[in-house]
């Protein structure tokens, strides 16, 4: 519905329709078929909205300062079996983004709200390569 909106207004700024409103389904689906190379429709992954809030790029830089600070202060910086990276993902059986119109070069992501029972999996490994079995936290009771 965006998509055909836009190019509602951008066809009556260019003057090639008298009014503003959306375009039809039909030049959708010929533009989409036209495009289908360069823009494929593309199903989002889920981004939590405080994650989305959160991943500036002053946070990242923060992190990657204070990321090579450790590794100075601890002599990391031969040490890449002593390095690990522990991550957690949280897996929402709930989730159903809707497909999208995005370059094939990009990895879209749509933000999504906490509230299903999500089960977390965490997984950790060193910059050698090695890793430990992954860990399930599941939804518990009171």
């Amino acid at each position: 519905m965006e998509m055909k909106k836009l190019a509602g207004e951008l066809a009556f700024k260019l003057e090639r329709r008298k009014r503003d409103k959306p375009l039809s389904n039909c030049w959708l689906y010929g533009f989409l078929g036209r495009w289908r190379e360069r823009l494929p429709t593309l199903k989002p992954s889920a981004l939590d909205s405080n994650r989305a809030k959160n991943t500036t790029p002053e946070a990242v830089q923060t992190y990657l300062h204070n990321l090579k600070n450790t590794i100075d202060t601890l002599h990391l910086e031969n040490r890449p079996d002593l390095i690990f990276n522990m991550d957690e993902t949280g897996i929402s059986p709930e989730h159903r983004p809707p497909n999208i119109i995005a370059p094939s070069n990009e990895k879209p992501h749509s933000v999504t709200s906490p509230r299903s029972a999500t089960t977390t999996l965490i997984a950790c490994a060193n910059a050698a390569g090695s890793n430990i079995p992954p860990y399930f936290v599941f939804k518990g009771e009171l």
